[in-house]
């Protein structure tokens, strides 16, 4: 039975709803997801220069933490939030969609599934990285923008999502150098533009320089009966075991893992059969991310001078993170072997269609419904609220500092998951909190020189006395962490502000003014930002423009059925 060819185009899009909402249900919840990294607060005040890239600490939140700054003074955070991580897994999924365009029907599902329902996806949603998950749907539509002639709107706007953290940035770049071709000149400038307010920030950090001791506890680590190279070609191997999904540690997820294998080996076999080039670009582009993903573990010598002696070289730690380039390489050989498989079975052709789409959701049938309910929303407590009001009528200058000096906290409000502490994004000013990072029993420093000054000043005599020398004028202490004690008896003396409520408590220190920020620095990084926001404005506008007024050979072309 053919269908209409508006509603076979309809199916894809229809069904990468579904999956995006079976993953995402629990946020229907009231509140925000906190889990590590993912740290949303009621109000992201714009007016904190380290959002922009002017703080003391290097600029790995810019320009995400930006962007969510500028959603939330227009639509709630909470909402904002949702809308995110929504639209990361609905556009992952249609964009592989659009890669697998002219094959089957059923090849599309099957590759949108496998797009979202795959180890990647569960475990950086568990580890909060939204602006990994929006850059690896970017670059499957910048893969297929590229590949089918530079659709300038879609490579605007695909560019701009890969371009929100400094990581994923180069990852389009990597794209863009596979795919450009003759349009390289002019897709590099924009990849350029686009990508300028974190290089800006880059280069006024260029001092900075990450532990080398994070490669071996940020390598690339064996899940269940996989290995490591087995969990990394199967686009797992984070390197927290806490945010693996439990189905991976099972036997049958390692036999279900090889039979997915198989059909992926399939698919990449019949792309370069039959579409030389996106068998090119996809394959280049997944080589380089399992490449960086194994690095850590197969030369953490080299990785580790990457890390020491090169500005930057922190990017490369987290080797698994890159395999946002493999993510759009599997999903559309696994759609392309379904494919194939149809073709070759057609009496079978309704079951193969069927199993096709069903089995990534049986290899990881966890990542349903909040990765099985660990992406489940909070409210903050109203000393959180009460704190911040207390801070904004104060009229103490400087800037604050949270203590204990620890970088996660793991409230009882959160459900007992870590997260990086929320207090250094919820009040209105500048916060300074430790970002040294324990893993595995060994700390790795930290990149912030001011955290670094404070950490020693904690560690001296005159606590009190000193603070201010540093610019501080307000401590918030966390009442409810490990070490709170002791932080409270470093405080010994100081005045404090009413909160009215257990959990936070606010102490002032008179005489400081919060650290000033070098008018050059302003000037360049309001530069960036001003010419990507124009690139930016520019794709949002001719995207429009084309949506009204799509000339017919370019509207999307039938494709054959299961």
């Amino acid at each position: 039975m053919s269908l209409p060819g508006d509603l076979r185009r309809a199916i894809v899009p229809i069904w990468a709803a579904v999956l995006a909402l079976a993953v995402c249900a629990p946020l229907l919840g009231h509140g925000y997801v906190l889990s590590y990294d993912m740290v949303w607060v009621p109000h992201l005040d714009l007016g904190r220069p380290e959002i922009w890239g002017l703080g003391s600490a290097l600029p790995r939140a810019v320009p995400s933490d930006a962007v969510v700054g500028l959603l939330g003074a227009v639509i709630p955070a909470a909402i904002v939030q949702r809308i995110v991580l929504v639209a990361a897994l609905f556009l992952l999924a249609t964009g592989v969609g659009r890669l697998l365009r002219e094959r089957p029907l059923a090849a599309q599902l099957a590759g949108a599934t496998f797009a979202v329902w795959n180890p990647f996806v569960a475990e950086r949603l568990v580890l909060g990285q939204w602006p990994l998950l929006l850059a690896t749907a970017a670059l499957a539509w910048l893969a297929w923008a590229l590949l089918d002639g530079a659709r300038w709107p879609v490579v605007v706007l695909a560019l701009a999502g890969t371009a929100l953290s400094p990581a994923t940035g180069i990852m389009g770049l990597v794209v863009v150098l596979l795919a450009g071709r003759r349009r390289i000149l002019p897709v590099l400038a924009l990849t350029g533009l686009l990508n300028l307010p974190w290089i800006a920030a880059g280069v006024l950090h260029a001092g900075g320089r990450s532990d080398p001791a994070a490669v071996d506890l940020f390598a690339a680590r064996g899940e269940g009966h996989l290995g490591r190279a087995g969990s990394v070609l199967t686009l797992g191997g984070i390197w927290n075991s806490e945010v693996v999904p439990t189905s991976r540690t099972l036997g049958l997820t390692a036999v279900l893992a090889a039979l997915i294998g198989v059909v992926v080996l399939v698919g990449i076999v019949t792309m370069w059969r039959d579409d030389r080039r996106s068998f090119g670009v996809l394959v280049s582009a997944g080589a380089v991310g399992v490449a960086m993903a194994l690095a850590g573990w197969l030369a953490p010598d080299v990785i580790e001078r990457i890390v020491r002696d090169v500005p930057g070289g922190g990017l490369v730690r987290d080797g698994t993170r890159w395999l946002a380039l493999v993510v759009p390489l599997q999903a559309v050989a696994f759609g392309a072997g379904v494919g194939a498989l149809l073709h070759r079975a057609r009496p079978w052709s309704a079951p193969i269609a069927v199993l096709g789409v069903m089995l990534p959701l049986a290899a990881l049938p966890d990542l349903a419904w909040g990765v099985a309910g660990r992406l489940e929303p909070v409210t903050y407590p109203a000393a959180w609220s009460n704190a911040r009001a207390a801070i904004q009528d104060s009229d103490v200058g400087g800037d604050i500092l949270v203590l204990p000096f620890s970088s996660y906290r793991q409230p009882d409000w959160n459900h007992d998951t870590p997260v990086f502490d929320p207090a250094g994004r919820f009040f209105d000013r500048t916060t300074i909190t430790n970002d040294e990072l324990d893993v595995s029993g060994t700390t790795i420093k930290g990149e912030d020189p001011r955290a670094r000054l404070i950490k020693d000043v904690l560690g001296g005599a005159n606590v009190l006395g000193e603070l201010p020398n540093q610019h501080i004028g307000i401590i918030v202490v966390d009442t409810e962490a490990p070490g709170a004690d002791e932080a409270l008896s470093l405080v010994e003396g100081a005045d404090e502000l009413d909160v009215n409520d257990d959990g936070l408590r606010v102490f002032t220190l008179p005489g400081a003014a919060s650290a000033a920020t070098s008018e050059g620095h302003r000037s360049i990084m309001a530069s960036a930002w001003i010419l990507a926001g124009l690139t930016l404005l520019g794709g949002v506008v001719a995207a429009f423009r084309r949506s009204d007024r799509e000339p017919a050979e370019d509207r999307p072309r039938d494709v054959p059925e299961a």
